[in-house]
């Protein structure tokens, strides 16, 4: 009568869930992933014996465009780059086809400057149509912040069209780094022709 009673109120205990149960090991909560961020190489440029190091924002922007570099069309260009606060930019440029001419300048702020077009000049060049910067009609002077800057050279043979806005020291290119390589891209697909982009160190003193 004893064992029927006691093994009814086990049977009573496992059913209502109120025995006791082997407590299970607590599963280890998953750890947060370290993802390492490789340093950006800064870029950099020497004059006069002086070596200029960019910021890495700028120095991101700059090894992004050089990897997007291309001449399916040929441009003969050449530029001054070392320049005094007030004298003026030197730099030509020579195409073997029709097209648009554009020139951005980096300053060190990471700030995009559009000195072609402007409102002196489309930058549209014929065929062996030479481009000087610091010509008559169309003059371009250094201006401050002094330091290491980078000149962005760009030609199509379509316009490729590029939002901007007039500043105080002419237009201001205001798309941002990613609109900037989005349109570069598009350019060295060739979605508007031949062209050439390349991006050279300049120094403002």
């Amino acid at each position: 009568m004893f064992k029927q009673i006691l093994l009814s109120s086990t049977a009573l205990l496992l059913v209502s869930g109120c025995a006791t149960k082997e407590p299970t090991p607590s599963q280890p909560l998953p750890q947060p992933q370290m993802v390492y961020v490789a340093p950006v190489p800064l870029a950099s440029a020497t004059f006069a014996g002086e070596t200029l190091t960019a910021t890495p924002q700028v120095s991101r922007l700059v090894q992004k465009i050089k990897a997007l570099s291309t001449q399916t069309a040929y441009l003969e260009l050449r530029g001054d780059q070392n320049v005094e606060v007030g004298n003026f930019l030197n730099i030509k440029a020579l195409s073997n086809k029709n097209g648009y001419l554009k020139v951005m300048i980096i300053d060190p702020n990471g700030e995009r400057n559009l000195l072609l077009p402007n409102s002196v000049h489309n930058g549209y060049l014929e065929a062996n149509q030479r481009f000087y910067s610091n010509n008559a009609d169309f003059s371009l002077k250094a201006t401050k912040p002094t330091g290491l800057h980078y000149v962005v050279v760009i030609f199509s043979e379509q316009n490729a069209r590029m939002v901007m806005q007039q500043g105080t020291n002419g237009y201001n290119a205001i798309n941002d780094d990613q609109a900037l390589l989005n349109l570069l891209t598009n350019i060295k697909n060739q979605n508007y022709g031949k062209s050439h982009i390349s991006i050279f160190p300049l120094r403002i003193y």
